[in-house]
This record gives C-alpha cells, sequence and structure tokens, in this order.
C-alpha cells in the first residue's frame, strides 16, 4: 500500500509502544515535521478500546484519511491483533522500531513461535527500510534474521550499541548522555556524526530511558538535529497512566497503566528511588481478556515484599467500572488469591474501585505513596479518587 509521501513508522514491543509514540511525536512535531499517531489509546481499530456504537476503523482508511490532513509522518502502534487479522499487511513501512520482547511464564518453543511472529513485522519494511532494535533485548537482533534489504541502527545502554546513554540519573525525572557511537545518514540525508549531548526528561523510571532511546533514534532517523533533541524534550510532559504523578502534596500519588508483570516491574524498580513511608497499592486485576495474567501479575507484586518494609495491597473487583458476570469475576481473581495465600500476603478486596479508592484515602498518611495499578480496568480511578480528595 503506498502512502503518498507519507512516512510511515511501526512501533512494536510488549510494552512502552504508546510512550515511544508519543516521545517521538513530540520530538517530530517540535522539529516542524507533522506527525500523526494511530495508538492504541485513541484509535478505533484497536478492538480493546473500541467504541461499538462506532464503525470500526481500519489502518487502511485512517491512511487515506491523513493524506488530505497534510501529514509528513504517521506513527503505527502495532498491537498482535492488527498483525493477526492481516490490517497491515499491505503497508509498506519505512521504518520499524522494536522496544522489546517481554514474555513469562512460557516454554522455549513458545518463545520462539512468538519471536517468529514477531519477525514477520520486519518482512513489511520497503526495501532499505530502516529497523531499530534495542540490542539489550535478547531477542532483538532475532527479528532481522535473514532480513537482508535493510538498514539496522541498534540502541541499548550497552558499548555495542550504535546510540547509547550514559551517566544515567534517575528519580522524579530521568537524565542521561545521549551519545551517538556511530555515524548515520539521516532519510534527507542529513549526516548525523558522533557526538554525546546531556538530556532530561519528565518521565520517570528506567524503561524510560530505553523508550526515550528509541524514539530519539526515530527522530535522527527522519533527521532531526540531534543539537535541537534536548530543547524539544525539556517540556514533554508525559503520557496519560503512564507512571504518571496525579498528586503530590502531603503523600504522592502514583497512576500507571499495569497489564502485565513487565509493567508491575517496572513501577517497583522506578520508586525505589522515591522517599516514601509506607507504600499502598489499590490494584484492579484484569478482569478483561486474558485473565491467567492476574496469577503472573500477583507474582510479581509478591516478589518486592521483601524490598519494602510497610506494604498494604488493597485489590479490587471494579464491578463499579466494568460489566463483566459473576463468573467472569470469579475465574480472574482465582489465581490471583491462590498466589497471595500461598505466600501468606496480607490483602483486602472490594467489589468496586470506588470502595479500595476510599479504603486507600483511609490509611493513607503523610508522607506515603498510593500506586494506582491495573489496565482498562483502573483507567477510571483517576477521576474517582479526585472527587474523593475534593
Amino acid at each position: 500500500m503506498k502512502t503518498n509521501g507519507v512516512t510511515v513508522i511501526g512501533i512494536t514491543g510488549t510494552n512502552g509502544k504508546t510512550t515511544t509514540s508519543y516521545i517521538l511525536k513530540h520530538v517530530l512535531k517540535n522539529a516542524g515535521i507533522r506527525t500523526e499517531v494511530f495508538s492504541s489509546s485513541e484509535m478505533n481499530f484497536y478492538e480493546k478500546n473500541r467504541d461499538k456504537s462506532l464503525p470500526k476503523e481500519t489502518i487502511q482508511n485512517a491512511l487515506k484519511k491523513i493524506e488530505n490532513k497534510k501529514i509528513d509522518v504517521c506513527i503505527i502502534e502495532i498491537s498482535p491483533k492488527l498483525i493477526e487479522t492481516g490490517e497491515i499487511s499491505h503497508i509498506n513501512f519505512d521504518i520499524i522500531i522494536h522496544i522489546n520482547i517481554e514474555l513469562e511464564s512460557v516454554t522455549p518453543i513458545e518463545r520462539d513461535n512468538y519471536v517468529r511472529f514477531k519477525k514477520t513485522i520486519f518482512k513489511l519494511l520497503k526495501t532499505n527500510g530502516i529497523s531499530i532494535i534495542n540490542i539489550d533485548d535478547r531477542e532483538g537482533l532475532k527479528l532481522i534474521e535473514d532480513n537482508y534489504n535493510t538498514i539496522v541502527l541498534t540502541y541499548g545502554l550497552g558499548s555495542k550499541s550504535s546510540i547509547t546513554a550514559s551517566s544515567l540519573k534517575l528519580s522524579h525525572d530521568i537524565s542521561f548522555n545521549l551519545c551517538i557511537q556511530r555515524g548515520l545518514t539521516a532519510i534527507n540525508r542529513l549526516e548525523i556524526e558522533p557526538m554525546e549531548i546531556p538530556l532530561k526528561i519528565k518521565l520517570m523510571g528506567r524503561h524510560n530511558i530505553y523508550n526515550s532511546l528509541a524514539a530519539i533514534c526515530g527522530a535522527l532517523c527522519l533527521g532531526v538535529n540531534p543539537y535541537n533533541i534536548n530543547r524539544y524534550l525539556s517540556d514533554f510532559i508525559g503520557i496519560d497512566r503512564r507512571l504518571e504523578v496525579i498528586y503530590e502534596k502531603e503523600y504522592m500519588i502514583i497512576d500507571n497503566y499495569s497489564h502485565n508483570p513487565s509493567a508491575y516491574e517496572a513501577v517497583f524498580e522506578t520508586i525505589q528511588s522515591l522517599d516514601f513511608s509506607k507504600l499502598i497499592i489499590i490494584d484492579a486485576i484484569k478482569i478483561k481478556g486474558n485473565t491467567e495474567m492476574n496469577k503472573y501479575n500477583a507474582k510479581a507484586i509478591a516478589s518486592w515484599y521483601s524490598t519494602f518494609e510497610n506494604i498494604k495491597l488493597i485489590i479490587s473487583l471494579s464491578r463499579d467500572t466494568t460489566e463483566e458476570k459473576e463468573k467472569a469475576l470469579d475465574d480472574a481473581i482465582k489465581g490471583y488469591k491462590l498466589v497471595l495465600d500461598e505466600l501468606s500476603i496480607d490483602y483486602l478486596i472490594f467489589d468496586t474501585l470506588e470502595e479500595a479508592i476510599i479504603k486507600a484515602l483511609e490509611i493513607v498518611d503523610k508522607k506515603d505513596l498510593i500506586l494506582l495499578l491495573g489496565a482498562e480496568e483502573m483507567n477510571k480511578g483517576k477521576d474517582i479518587l479526585f472527587k474523593k480528595i475534593q
């Protein structure tokens, strides 16, 4: 499928696709490059967020629409569903960015099958299209095996990466030195020489260094002057529900879209750098989709209990924000409770998200930290919480 002059970038990975997409969009727009994002948090062709009252959108229709909007770059967040349904099979991508492959509790055969599945994405690159690969991901380079018609740009935190980061500082934001270790030629023929540039971004967490590097690689490939990137990133305010600090007064509240163990791990790893007394976790367990994931999410939470001295775990069944039937709720909580009970971890369960939030606000003290965790089931958590605080 031809896109009439629009540069099409695909972003694939288990976690970090949306954050990377919007960092890249922010940099490109600041550089005067008109950019559109097809993200799972917005577009109507992503089934899990689709408004059933509206006709289902298709990638092809969406691309046709932007041709009339004078868009220079289209960024597509590639979900497994888009691959399975063939939605993107006719698109010739100019650039595909690999974030990570993070699979929990799978056999080697299942992992190999998943990698083969992901490799099909890179077959959609046009001849001499660019593959941007996280070289620290153990499966990263496997995605472009036998693909001899692609230009490869690697990023990571090791010396073998073309683009890397040094002097990392993690707190309420992240700062690092962007190290371009090898020269590269951008799509617009701009020659970018090796250099080192200090950067600071209003994001939290080590994983967001990877997301930032991935986005920066995309920007460099499109010819954005590396000396301008720090200025462009200085006013980036982050993404909704991606380690979002939504309240910071006598105590702090962070909201994070957590849908798999890796997402939970990233949250707990990040908050280690924060100064707080008690940790209160409100976890809206997964009711829709693969509820088996709840068991692995519970294991991820439990594995951090020895790290933090004072934890209160509050579980929400989210009956007030979902329409699932009783059996679905029972199935969703079964594996979760089994893990916690076997490890003798105390927890409270509430039928509704509102009740869970009320309980958290009853027990919170000065200098405590409240985490709002969960996938779509927690999407209304911030609104409920603000009503209760006010």
